[in-house]
């Protein structure tokens, strides 16, 4: 069987100067570290550079894979690591939203090697999958695919739930779908489970509404913005009623209302209108 470490030896790497690496981060969703890879570059990198132990030895080379919602472990890049400081304090990283001062920043460089492969080659990593670095040569995993990975279709409207502050890196063909449409929709506080119902209407899409969430956390309404005084929340969104784009802002605004009575929004949650 074909073997990751076969793809290395062709290309003329040491197997003993490469780690493997495979991201997977419990911390966030299900794929998200896969669609911040191929939406967002450079939080990817961010995040992949801050480790809490000196775990990337300088001038060794990293086979970077990153597990996608579908479950495979994809290969992503070649890095070299290039050297190794501490992140000054008031250091956050970009996906986790915490605070990474004195951990470990390693500089880390994209190379070419491979570079055929990215997106493409899946290997399977075995059963030790909590240890996340392991030595190329002393582990020949195995290619079980080699083909490019595209994005997951759009689940529909009924389906598609996430985190707001996951609404930048969702597949692109998601935001298409979601910058094209008005409608109403449904924020869940996820530590307090209150809800608030909002709509998107005049200029705005759903994707255009969120991301003034995602810019503000509050979105300018007055119940979000008391609820964010005791720090930035976390909500969860996702879509009640979708309308034609010809639709009167006075309709969508009927129909935010008729959400609003059947979910005790105004009562029990966040809405206060």
């Amino acid at each position: 069987m074909l073997t990751f470490n076969d793809l290395l030896s062709i290309e003329g790497i040491d197997t003993a100067k490469v780690r493997l690496v495979r991201h997977q981060d419990g911390r966030l969703g299900a794929g998200r570290l896969y669609r911040a890879w191929r939406n967002d570059r450079g939080a990817f990198e961010d995040y992949q550079g801050v480790q809490v132990k000196d775990i990337f030895p300088v001038g060794d080379f990293l086979a970077s894979f990153v597990v996608t919602e579908a479950g495979k472990t994809v290969f992503v890049g070649m890095y070299r690591v290039d050297g190794v400081d501490t992140c000054p304090p008031g250091s956050i990283d970009t996906l986790l939203k915490q605070d990474v001062s004195g951990q470990f920043r390693y500089k880390l460089q994209l190379v070419d090697h491979l570079a055929s492969y990215r997106d493409m080659a899946v290997i399977d990593w075995g059963a030790a999958a909590r240890v996340w670095v392991q030595q190329a040569a002393n582990q020949a995993k195995p290619l079980i695919e080699i083909t490019e990975q595209y994005e997951p279709h759009f689940p529909g409207f009924r389906v598609f739930v996430r985190l707001i502050d996951e609404v930048p890196s969702l597949p692109n063909g998601w935001q298409q779908v979601l910058r094209s449409v008005k409608g109403v929709y449904l924020l869940v506080d996820v530590d307090s489970g209150q809800q608030y119902v909002g709509s998107a209407k005049g200029a705005d899409s759903l994707l255009g509404r969120w991301m003034n969430y995602v810019a503000g956390g509050d979105g300018g309404d007055v119940a979000l913005k008391a609820a964010a005084r005791g720090g930035r929340r976390n909500y969860q969104v996702s879509v009640l009623e979708v309308v034609d784009e010809n639709t009167p802002d006075e309709t969508i605004e009927q129909i935010e209302s008729y959400w609003k009575n059947k979910l005790l929004s105004r009562e029990f949650g966040l809405n206060r209108n």
